[in-house]
């Protein structure tokens, strides 16, 4: 179950984050302002396959699986996420699904951003929109390696 800590998101928390570190100033502030803090219990589901890409999470602690059902229907796990670490891509691109199920392996706690709020910045503000986009270009080529690694494991080579 998702838990929004009532406690506010500080430009501290927001500037701690790996994800975030080195960023401008000016950028750090305008994430800080869209951010809300979500705790989800282990064993939670933060996000299915095919549903709509809302949300991207930093995640402060705990550790996040991402899975990919195979054919049998059964679900392996493609990476696992740690502290520090940015989660979910998909909200960028149509038709902006899901494309991993996430689910938490311990208690997690996160920051969250709106992902229409985030589109809305980076127009507004297309300099802050490149810098952070190509962090987010980034977390994808790694998700990639990732599952190309898993690919290779799962063929035998």
């Amino acid at each position: 179950m998702v838990e929004r800590d009532p406690a506010p998101v500080t430009e501290q928390h927001v500037a701690a984050h790996p994800f975030v570190r080195g960023l401008e100033v000016d950028d750090v502030a305008a994430l800080q302002r869209l951010a809300t803090a979500v705790e989800f219990e282990s064993g939670d589901v933060i996000f299915s396959v095919g549903e709509p890409a809302e949300a991207f999470y930093l995640i402060r602690t705990g550790l996040v699986a991402l899975e990919l059902p195979d054919r049998s229907g059964m679900s392996r796990t493609i990476q696992t996420l740690t502290e520090g670490s940015a989660l979910g891509w998909s909200w960028m691109f149509e038709p902006r699904r899901w494309q991993f199920t996430a689910v938490a392996r311990t208690p997690v706690r996160s920051i969250a951003f709106d992902t229409g709020e985030l589109r809305a910045l980076f127009e507004a503000e297309p300099a802050t929109g490149f810098r952070i986009l190509g962090r987010v270009a980034e977390l994808m080529a790694e998700r990639l390696h990732a599952t190309r690694r898993q690919v290779v494991e799962l063929s035998g080579g």
